[in-house]
């Protein structure tokens, strides 16, 4: 049969729980696969046996014609796209089984043809799972012919430009260690593929993160697409996403290419309060995740010393207000409110503490990596 065991399984007994009777579903060979009778999966059903071989339209077990491979009730084919894809037996007197056989048997069918029809929507969607994966880890595939034309005939060319998005679950790990959570995590992923699909996006899964590969367009569809996404997913699920894509700077860089630059900025996104980052807003983030905490905190501790926690915050505000003003004292002042002359106080106090002079060129990226460390260790 063009079904598994555990639909065929599901489908007698919803319809057995319906009708209040036993059911059992045979396969194409006339073997029981599925019953409301446990004791009888495996056993060859004799009547299901000859419906498949004589075409019969039909056939009733009258209790003179029991025995040990099949019970009394009728037994009716089931036909799916002209096919003879099994057969269906309802356990039970004849007066009482003859007047719903028939819908019992267009409501199994009914049931098969939708299963296979998500069957073969999951297997089409796992070769196209299987395509976009050897796309992506292999450079230069795009340009083989065979390649090319196995692509074509899911609907995708792989020789034109593309982008990268990788999108990640920033409570994966909690939600993963539940049953709970992984349901959720499934409906999640589900929406997404929606999304993807209704946008001509293509969608490829992995265990811990999803891919959005689309035509080449500017950074700023990107942006506009990850907002969307990010938007439905707290909506629908009050969950976080975080999502990072390539820098999109040439259309001729290999899938392999863009893949790296998104995770970049996806970790970036995760470990960051940001939700959405492209690959050109990073600078050392690009090193970041590579660093131990603990050569962080070595590094803080050699520029700062062991000055109070209260300190170190202070300090460290002053330091990204000095970057984000772009060491205009001015800007400065404006920015913390208060007077051009305690900012400098403050910078002066805390070159003297330091050692290291942040308004000097060959102190300032001291400064700089120190505030990138704080910022991302927290």
């Amino acid at each position: 049969m063009y079904i598994s065991r555990e639909t065929a399984q599901e489908i007698v007994e919803e319809i057995g729980g319906e009708i209040g009777a036993h059911i059992n579903l045979m396969d194409e060979r006339g073997y029981i696969i599925a019953s409301t009778d446990a004791s009888r999966i495996g056993n060859l059903h004799e009547g299901a046996r000859r419906i498949i071989q004589n075409h019969l339209p039909e056939l009733y077990i009258t209790r003179e014609m029991e025995n040990a491979m099949t019970k009394k009730g009728i037994n009716l084919p089931l036909v799916v796209d002209e096919n003879v894809v099994g057969v269906v037996g309802i356990t039970g007197d004849r007066e009482k089984v003859y007047g719903y056989g028939n819908i019992v048997r267009r409501m199994t069918e009914i049931l098969i043809a939708d299963s296979i029809q998500k069957d073969a929507k999951r297997y089409e969607r796992r070769q196209r799972y299987y395509l976009l994966e050897e796309w992506l880890d292999n450079p230069g595939i795009s340009r083989n012919m065979d390649f090319q034309k196995r692509a074509a005939k899911m609907g995708i060319d792989v020789t034109t430009p593309h982008r990268v998005m990788i999108l990640l679950f920033k409570e994966y790990q909690e939600l993963s260690d539940t049953f709970e959570g992984q349901r959720l995590l499934e409906q999640m992923e589900a929406s997404i593929r929606h999304e993807a699909e209704r946008q001509k996006i293509l969608y490829l899964r992995e265990p811990s993160r999803q891919i959005c590969i689309f035509p080449w367009c500017a950074t700023a569809h990107m942006t506009a697409a990850a907002e969307k996404i990010s938007r439905l997913i707290d909506k629908k699920y009050g969950k976080k996403l975080a999502v990072g894509y390539d820098s999109g700077r040439e259309k001729r860089l290999s899938m392999r290419r863009c893949v790296y630059e998104a995770e970049k900025a996806a970790a970036q996104a995760q470990a960051s309060g940001s939700s959405i980052v492209g690959y050109d807003e990073l600078d050392m983030e690009l090193f970041l995740n590579e660093i131990s905490y603990n050569t962080m905190e070595d590094y803080i501790h050699k520029l700062f010393g062991n000055v109070q926690k209260e300190r170190l915050a202070e300090y460290m505000k002053m330091t990204e207000t000095y970057f984000a003003c772009e060491g205009s004292i001015i800007k400065m002042a404006e920015k913390l409110y208060i007077h051009k002359n305690t900012v400098q106080y403050k910078l002066k106090k805390m070159a003297e503490e330091t050692g290291r002079d942040i308004r000097q060129p060959s102190d300032t990226a001291v400064y700089y990596m120190a505030w990138k460390f704080h910022h991302y260790m927290q």
